[in-house]
């Protein structure tokens, strides 16, 4: 199947208009390093724009202040260090608990105490949650409701499968990975494929505009704040490629092969309008 209007409006709620602040999604995004400071960001305030009503920036000490800089609307904490380590469990148990979904992984680097700390808090925190980029690792975590979002070269590591050219060859291969791993598995290409290992789907949004740094934090945030507002793992997937691909198309429209992250993130709203 592929993801298109009808799918959206299957699975998008409608706001209830009675509803208080928290009720719509409460997104922790854990990520950020010494070196990478705008990816939290950008998954941050994408979260913002697609709907969730708090989001929650967990980010070593060292960058807190200028990714705080980025928007008063980012709820930013701060543990000691440059990198993920063992300090940031403190204010994770803190956060996860008035949260509804988390986004993980962006701009964490690979270090391999960074990455334990990391598996730690995937397999402690007990909602949905988004594995991307730095936190996508060799066979995945096996843990209950994670979704996966690796590029290309992140999927290789994830499944230890390639991607084949042929789209029916490749759908096999993704449906096989998410599987095995036992999660929804949305693989980042020009034509996004996503599986929950029984079910799968093609988004076709985007374009090659789109390969600028900051694009895949930016379906992340997406992500996180659907799953958080309550959006099945597999139906949330396919909406956030689809969105994320919409929002990219608009800025493409306005600034072609110059796009960056940033302007895909004030086309979201519009997207969204149009559901």
């Amino acid at each position: 199947m592929f993801v298109d209007k009808n799918f959206l409006k299957r699975t998008l709620k409608q706001r209830n208009p009675g509803s208080h602040k928290g009720e719509n999604g409460k997104v922790l995004v854990v990520g950020g390093s010494k070196l990478y400071f705008g990816s939290p960001a950008l998954v941050g305030l994408s979260a913002l724009r697609a709907g969730a009503d708090l989001v929650y920036l967990l980010v070593p000490e060292s960058i807190a202040a200028t990714v705080a800089s980025y928007s008063p609307d980012l709820i930013v904490y701060g543990y000691e260090g440059d990198y993920l380590n063992e300090s940031a469990m403190y204010l994770f148990y803190q956060i996860q608990e008035k949260t509804d979904a988390m986004v993980i992984g962006n701009g964490i680097t690979k270090n391999s105490s960074v990455l334990k700390v990391a598996a730690k808090m995937i397999k402690e925190y007990k909602k949905p949650c988004v594995v991307d980029a730095d936190a996508i690792v060799d066979g995945g975590y096996k843990v209950k409701d994670a979704v996966y979002t690796p590029h290309v070269k992140e999927f290789t590591l994830l499944a230890d499968l390639s991607v084949p050219q042929q789209m029916s060859a490749a759908e096999k291969v993704v449906k096989t990975a998410a599987e095995n791993i036992g999660s929804v598995v949305l693989l980042k290409n020009p034509v996004d494929i996503i599986s929950d290992g029984n079910r799968t789907a093609f988004n076709k949004t985007g374009n090659a505009g789109m390969t600028v740094g900051g694009t895949g934090d930016t379906l992340a945030g997406i992500l996180g704040t659907l799953l958080a507002q309550g959006c099945p793992a597999f139906e949330a997937a396919g909406c956030a490629a689809h969105i994320n691909g919409a929002a990219g198309d608009l800025a493409y429209k306005k600034f072609g092969n110059s796009l960056l992250a940033s302007d895909l993130i004030s086309e979201i709203p519009n997207v969204l309008k149009k559901q």
